[in-house]
């Protein structure tokens, strides 16, 4: 039988949604498609790095901030 998945939820800014989008139609793919793609190999690149610090180098802090999580204290 096939493997089960579980739908994930995330919010992304407008321009960034528009542009996966349209390249994942140019790949002939749907964007949940693209983005659980894009979603496996990030993952196994961070696995491989060990830190998000690590995987992004410098800039890794100008990522942390367009992307921290506010509701953690310290995120």
């Amino acid at each position: 039988m096939g493997e089960w998945k579980s739908a994930v939820t995330l919010r992304m800014r407008g321009d960034l949604r528009a542009e996966m989008i349209a390249f994942a139609e140019q790949e002939r793919r749907s964007l949940g498609n693209l983005a659980a793609i894009l979603l496996e190999w990030s993952f196994e690149q961070l696995k491989a790095a060990g830190t998000t610090a690590r995987l992004f180098g410098q800039s890794a802090k100008r990522l942390n901030k367009l992307t921290r999580d506010r509701r953690l204290k310290h995120g």
